[in-house]
């Protein structure tokens, strides 16, 4: 297996781990000096307690009887929740953790994030659910809850208020937000985000912002993220995303900084210096200082029924995430392509060396091995060399399976802009395989010959746009080698291009920069 191309970043992912478990939940296992909401000293009882039962159905009639709260933003947040993951400590409770979640129904269902109420490795004990009355006053804690149904592949969750703080059932009544259709929002629509950014104490908070793009991705029907240029602090997962008439549309799911808004995800995800290796050598490159993925609230529906009719549903990622060290010497993404649509079998709709202008999709596939289900990826998407957030996919969960093939697809509903997108693919902080497409510039394919006048042998071939900061995939197949005397036509656009050739130890034999290839082109390698 080729390894030129693969890095090892000796980078903290204990960290990154941790801004990923609580997806900016806000993680605190000793909160301390920090003010905390007042709550009732344990009781011996657990969520799946008999004492803890069902709520009563509400009897008809009451200000929620028919439709959702209001679309002022004082109403939007009176079914805004924050979700308080609590453990009993020395006859008193710990926030383990918080994050946010939106009330869909009047009889007290919650939808918020997966990683916001996962219960799979027994981190907490109940989950208690705190409403906003005033705006400029902290959630009042008030209920406990139960998982409902929780989908772990989509990172959402939709929860059950059950009781009181006291395991008591409660008659419910509750101010509840209407569900939107995300698939009718486009590129501009503008959007009101509401959430809680910390732990106890702080009160609830509002940004706003515009629809700034969508991803797909394989294994999710239709749009995968909702791209946002609102600013939303760390807290705010699994909060409100709605549309200008006050229905949710989204769900905050990511974040990459903690609640103050500064940018603490900084990773070398471009070989800047050009060496080969994407490592700690290059410059990294800044991951947002906020949440910019919503996922669609369309994507939740399913859960949504589940829960109201009371049914199971089971989620696409594995009840278990790897244990012990990740091992990735034998993972590997290669032969990545580019086309402009993927078929209803997961396949490219047709394979391009540059797209023309007009484009609206850019799909990219390739193949793997050696992979494990719930490893943490990521695709980086940069657009003339700038990290394009709005079409990235960042700290996914792998559900793939061992090995197979794969896709993303970054788009607009009109055109996407031209000029060159360079996808950078990663898994577990390495670096697997990079390439890059021109868009637009009215190119045509020719072919670029390299011809072997050397007496060593040429096992590595890179040839990547002048503007891209990667040097791509190595041009030749697996097992493929040019051999002197030997000569080897690789097709490509026409434009700008850089040259490197290794031998079979991955040595640099030579690097040209700038190559102008307008037309077909021979290029001889000699001693």
């Amino acid at each position: 297996m080729r390894e030129m191309d693969r890095s090892r970043r000796g980078w903290l992912w204990m960290a990154v781990v941790l801004v990923m478990a609580g997806m900016a939940c806000n993680l605190s296992r000793a909160i301390g000096e920090r003010e905390q909401p007042t709550l009732p000293p344990p009781t011996p009882v657990r969520l799946d307690s008999p004492t803890l039962q069902p709520p009563v159905d509400q009897p008809a009639g009451g200000p929620s009887e028919g439709s959702g709260v209001g679309n002022s933003n004082a109403e939007l947040a009176t079914a805004t929740v924050q979700i308080l993951a609590l453990r009993a400590l020395d006859g008193d409770w710990d926030i383990v953790w918080t994050g946010s979640g939106s009330i869909i129904s009047k009889d007290g269902l919650v939808l918020t994030n997966a990683h916001v109420v996962d219960d799979r490795y027994d981190e907490y004990d109940l989950l208690g659910v705190a409403t906003t009355g005033r705006t400029d006053e902290p959630p009042d804690l008030q209920y406990l809850a139960e998982i409902a149904a929780a989908d772990y592949a989509l990172d959402l969750a939709v929860i059950r208020i059950i009781s009181d703080l006291d395991g008591n059932p409660v008659q419910l009544d509750l101010p509840y937000v209407e569900l939107g259709d995300s698939d009718q929002i486009e590129i501009g629509t503008k959007l009101r985000i509401l959430g809680y950014p910390g732990i106890g104490g702080e009160t609830i908070t509002f940004t706003e912002g515009a629809v700034s793009g969508f991803t797909q991705e394989r294994g999710i029907a239709g749009r995968a993220w909702i791209k946002t240029d609102a600013t939303i602090a760390g807290g705010n997962s699994g909060g409100m995303a709605v549309n200008p008439a006050g229905q949710l549309v989204g769900v905050p799911t990511r974040a990459s900084s903690g609640a103050g808004g500064e940018i603490v995800d900084c990773r070398p995800v471009a070989d800047t210096n050009r060496d080969g290796i994407i490592d700690g050598q290059d410059t990294c490159v800044p991951i947002g200082g906020f949440i910019n993925g919503l996922r669609p609230i369309n994507l939740a529906v399913p859960l949504i029924e589940a829960a109201r009719q009371g049914r199971s549903y089971a989620g696409d990622l594995p009840s278990e995430r790897p244990s012990g060290e990740v091992n990735l010497d034998e993972a590997d993404f290669f032969n990545l392509e580019f086309a402009d649509g993927v078929t209803e079998d997961d396949q490219p709709t047709q394979l391009w060396y540059a797209l023309p202008a007009g484009t609206n999709r850019i799909c990219a596939f390739w193949d793997y091995v050696g992979m494990t289900d719930g490893l943490q990826w990521s695709a980086y998407w940069f657009v003339n060399g700038e990290l394009s957030e709005g079409g990235s996919i960042l700290n996914n969960r792998w559900t793939g399976g061992p090995e197979g093939n794969w896709w993303v697809c970054i788009y607009d509903d009109a055109a996407l802009e031209e000029g060159l997108y360079e996808l950078s693919l990663e898994v577990e902080g390495e670096t697997l395989v990079t390439d890059a497409i021109f868009l637009g510039g009215g190119r045509t394919v020719v072919d670029f010959t390299i011809e072997n006048k050397s007496s060593v042998t040429l096992c590595f071939v890179q040839l990547s746009p002048s503007a891209a900061q990667n040097w791509g995939q190595d041009e030749l197949d697996e097992t493929e080698v040019i051999d002197p005397g030997q000569s080897r036509a690789i097709p490509l656009a026409t434009g700008q291009y850089d040259l490197r050739i290794l031998d079979c130890d991955a040595q640099v034999l030579l690097e040209e920069y700038d190559i102008v290839v307008d037309e077909p082109l021979i290029y001889t390698v000699s001693d």
